[in-house]
């Protein structure tokens, strides 16, 4: 601990330097990262170690994820698995509520959604009979959900269990 002299600043000085510089310093932290990509990195930490795949985010992806955060959402998987499932839930409740098949049904399949239509006529029509809602849902479970694979997702299952009870308790 270093003593303070008179020719020193002041520990609220150096404080309100730090504050000012960190309003002028490129913004680093990336909130919700580590919840965005747990999944991944989830299904990568069965082959890799936490520094490896921190190492590899920063290298390959440019994004800075320490090991130390990526090792803490390792160790709370049903947290983080339940934090992932936040941004998700409301498109599969869309998909659940104009379907009429619950989520437990068909979030742990191999492929639930066909693949997107080639035919610019076929996807025009489609659209016209389709909720832009149900569009939008699909779009998002497509991308966040299905993306992953289904070895993952079924290992999600058990932490999301609880969660997919709750909601169907509700309907």
């Amino acid at each position: 601990m270093k003593v303070e002299n008179n020719n020193s600043p002041s520990l609220i000085d150096v404080g309100q330097k730090l504050l000012a510089h960190s309003k002028d310093a490129e913004f680093t932290a990336k909130r919700g990262v580590v919840i965005d990509l747990f999944p991944f990195i989830y299904g990568a930490s069965r082959r890799m170690s936490a520094r490896a795949i921190s190492r590899f985010l920063e290298k390959e992806q440019g994004y800075t994820l320490s090991s130390v955060t990526i090792t803490k959402a390792l160790n709370a998987p049903d947290k983080y698995w339940n934090l992932f499932f936040e941004h998700i839930k409301p498109h599969a409740r869309v998909w659940e509520k104009d379907e009429k098949i619950p989520m437990k049904d068909f979030l742990f399949r191999e492929k639930y959604f066909p693949e997107p239509f080639e035919s610019r006529v076929i996807q025009a029509a489609a659209k016209m009979m389709v909720k832009p809602e149900v569009i939008q849902a699909v779009r998002v479970l497509r991308e966040k959900w299905f993306s992953i694979g289904q070895g993952t997702r079924l290992k999600a299952k058990p932490y999301l269990e609880e969660h997919l009870m709750e909601l169907a308790d509700k309907f």
